[in-house]
């Protein structure tokens, strides 16, 4: 597994991070790696959610994957939008300048549509807000890009903290 390496096509993966037993290899693409030159005509190998390998045109494909040509495509690193109010908090609470309680998670609406257009274009990870414009507008949440109906489903947690706490 190559772990220096994100996905952002997700417009091609969508549907196969979740229980994906086989794997799935794209071919054809132009591949920006995180680090390192461009892979022209690449191939990028995936199971489980998890990128196995990333290589040139004629690269080893495991036997049994499901192949799927996106020549004239690009795939490159998911994006992170470190300033977001998307979902739904994109006033927070105007009462006072210091409102430290007002939590981003208490109004995010998953299923907005602003999640779907961020998905789209490449967004793989946000960082939602309650405000801005205030002295302390409150607390952000970071979520990943996956399918939810709560916030639980989409919120990113360090389990250690939450344990530790």
């Amino acid at each position: 597994m190559i772990k220096p390496y994100l996905l952002a096509c997700s417009l091609f993966c969508a549907g196969f991070a979740a229980a994906q037993d086989k794997p799935v290899a794209f071919t054809g693409a132009l591949i920006y790696p995180v680090s390192g030159p461009p892979v022209p005509s690449g191939v990028l190998v995936v199971q489980n959610g998890k990128i196995l390998s990333v290589g040139v045109s004629g690269s080893k494909i495991p036997a049994g994957a499901a192949i799927i040509d996106v020549t004239g495509k690009v795939i490159m690193p998911g994006l992170v939008d470190s300033h977001s109010h998307l979902g739904g908090p994109q006033g927070g609470d105007a009462s006072a300048a210091l409102n430290p309680d007002a939590r981003a998670m208490d109004a995010v609406n998953p299923t907005s549509d602003g999640f779907k257009k961020a998905l789209a274009g490449g967004i793989t990870t946000i960082n939602v807000m309650p405000g801005s414009g205030h002295l302390m507008s409150g607390q952000t949440i970071y979520v990943k890009m996956r399918e939810g109906r709560v916030i639980e489903d989409i919120l990113i947690t360090n389990e250690k903290a939450c344990m530790a706490g």
